[in-house]
């Protein structure tokens, strides 16, 4: 006669982010599943925005995954998982610039040099911004920022957003008010 052991399942959409990257530090490797579920179209998205190409954004979201999975040891739960996340993405975005900036100036010479030394602050500016940006939505609340990463980056409808949180429509709306109003004042402080 043989007993089956029966392990607990573990419901990793309930599980907060550090835990889930613990998971994966311990070799679960359903901890970065669930990372990738959670990250990967907010993180598709600040990529496209910063290299304003899509299917270069999806290849770099990968890379940004796979460097977590490579650097899963050196991740500390004292800081937020998302503003590591963000840096990640952050440098392998200003590794990509860097590259189609060579791949640029070798491939048409001194001329093209020349317009890429123009176009560079233009690109800098912007990489910026958007680092002023995530850094104020770091400082919301996950509710907060929930709200404003669904309506106003991901564009769903307010019916939308208010089943993917669960919440009433009104609330929604309310709540996407007071969370785009701290949204200024954190931006605010931080441009």
């Amino acid at each position: 006669m043989t007993f089956l052991s029966i392990r607990a399942v573990r419901d990793y959409r309930q599980l907060s982010d550090n835990e889930c990257m613990g998971a994966l530090g311990v070799g679960d490797e359903k901890g970065l599943n669930e990372i990738v579920r959670r990250y990967q179209r907010p993180l598709m998205g600040y990529l496209t925005r910063i290299v304003n190409d899509v299917e270069r954004a999806r290849d770099l979201t990968q890379e940004t995954f796979i460097r977590i999975f490579r650097y899963r040891e050196a991740y500390r739960t004292t800081a937020r998982f998302a503003t590591w996340l963000y840096h990640i993405a952050r440098n392998v975005a200003r590794d990509e610039l860097r590259a189609r900036r060579r791949r640029i100036i070798v491939a048409a010479g001194n001329e093209s040099a020349e317009q890429e030394t123009v176009a560079e602050p233009d690109v800098l500016r912007r990489l910026a911004d958007r680092e002023v940006v995530v850094r104020a939505l770091e400082q919301l609340s996950a509710r907060d920022r929930a709200l404003i990463m669904l309506r106003d980056v991901d564009g769903l409808s307010y019916d939308e957003v208010a089943e993917k949180v669960g919440l009433p429509v009104g609330t929604v709306k309310s709540g996407l008010s007071r969370a785009r109003r701290r949204f200024r004042e954190c931006f605010g402080e931080v441009a």
